[in-house]
């Protein structure tokens, strides 16, 4: 017999814990990065401007996270529609249909938890300070 709950309601919780970057303890690895190899054809290599630098990681970032956003609204419609679906369905089982949607869901969510992940460019440098020490026997 099935639950109150219902399956969609509970797969949309689990997508929505995985979408919001609830960690898995063996695979999510806090501050991972993807490295961004350097353009083909400029010939300078790592000698670029930095502004044009800055504006190109921006653009790669605002990017991810316009797909991130298309994802998770695709995750969430697909959640609704399953739920609505197993709880118009008098059978214990899932049909092929929404199997199918489930699977869906199910690479949704992963691909959204991967590219949370993501971040285009390095974090933040720490610089270290320049001290002046004074050498033993000067003021």
């Amino acid at each position: 017999m099935r639950s109150r709950i219902g399956w969609g309601r509970a797969v949309a919780g689990l997508g929505f814990l995985v979408a919001t970057g609830w960690p898995a303890p063996a695979q999510f690895t806090p501050g991972s990065r993807i490295p961004i190899p350097a353009p083909q054809g400029l010939g300078d290599g790592p000698n670029l401007d930095p502004l044009t630098e800055a504006k190109r990681m921006r653009a790669l970032n605002a990017d991810r996270h316009r797909s991130m956003v298309s994802d998770t609204e695709k995750l969430v419609k697909l959640a609704r529609q399953l739920d609505a679906e197993i709880a118009s369905n008098p059978t214990d089982g899932l049909t092929p249909e929404e199997a199918q949607k489930l699977q869906a869901i199910e690479k949704l969510a992963h691909n959204v938890k991967t590219k949370m992940a993501q971040s285009f460019g390095g974090g933040p440098e720490l610089k270290s300070p320049i001290l002046d020490i004074p050498g033993p026997g000067t003021q």
